[in-house]
């Protein structure tokens, strides 16, 4: 399935890639060794993960052909634009850099690259440690990941900021109830939670959450109700300048 790829391979990441991409492939190796190192020390990890690794595609077609052979994840085809990272297991399929302006959205940024790197080794970071990934809300899981890659503090093309931030100038936060159910919400409004979270309850219970979460309820594991967390969550946004 990846014959015609070369690679690149190290003691933690290897990457895939068609000979155009070797410079993007290089890129691609240093990030992910960065991110990885980084995710390992926030998740306190005493063993490493196995290897990740990347396999950046050269165009749509490619991208959808192995997000639904290699990683088995359901896609529609073609996939949108936006769409441009998939991960499962320790595999991930980026779309390259070269392939942004035939078919994404995005211009390409290094710096925005690195945090959709970043965005999704914490997906299967989490995936790796999680006792049941599958009951994870939508709104932890990319919330965690906004926040960590440090999505959040950009004004980029993702635009994770943005809609809180004007939101916020109307007072018009929509409840926990409303994100849960708005795949868009939970990724403008996921890592707000996550930050709260981490700023009042401290580090250890997102590492709790993440490790021993096994049935979906976030609140349940901080020893919270919803609506006690929800009522406290909106105070704190409203006074802090994000």
């Amino acid at each position: 399935m990846l014959d015609d790829y070369l690679a690149l391979v190290g003691d933690k990441i290897e990457v895939r890639y068609m000979d155009k991409d070797r410079p993007f492939a290089e890129e691609t190796f240093v990030m992910l060794e960065k991110a990885v190192d980084s995710l390992t020390r926030y998740f306190d990890l005493k063993a490493s993960l196995p290897v990740v690794r990347a396999i950046l595609v050269p165009n749509r077609d490619e991208f959808d052909r192995l997000v639904a052979d290699l990683l088995e994840v359901e896609i529609e085809k073609p996939s949108p634009p936006s769409r441009m990272a998939q991960p499962q297991r320790t595999d991930l399929v980026v779309l390259s850099p070269s392939a942004y302006k035939q078919h994404s959205t995005f211009e390409y940024s290094p710096d925005e690259y690195r945090r959709l790197l970043f965005h999704e080794v914490t997906h299967i970071f989490e995936e790796h440690l999680a006792p049941n990934m599958e009951t994870q809300p939508r709104w932890w899981s990319e919330g965690l990941a906004a926040y960590l890659s440090g999505q959040w503090k950009h004004e980029d093309q993702y635009r994770f900021r943005q809609p809180v931030l004007q939101a916020l100038k109307t007072g018009r936060i929509p409840d926990i109830r409303e994100i849960e159910s708005c795949i868009e919400f939970c990724y403008d409004w996921g890592w707000t939670i996550v930050m709260f979270i981490e700023k009042t309850y401290g580090r250890e219970c997102i590492l709790k959450t993440v490790t021993e979460c096994d049935n979906g309820d976030v609140f349940g594991i901080l020893g919270e109700n919803t609506t006690t967390f929800q009522k406290n969550w909106k105070k704190w946004l409203l006074q802090n300048v994000l």
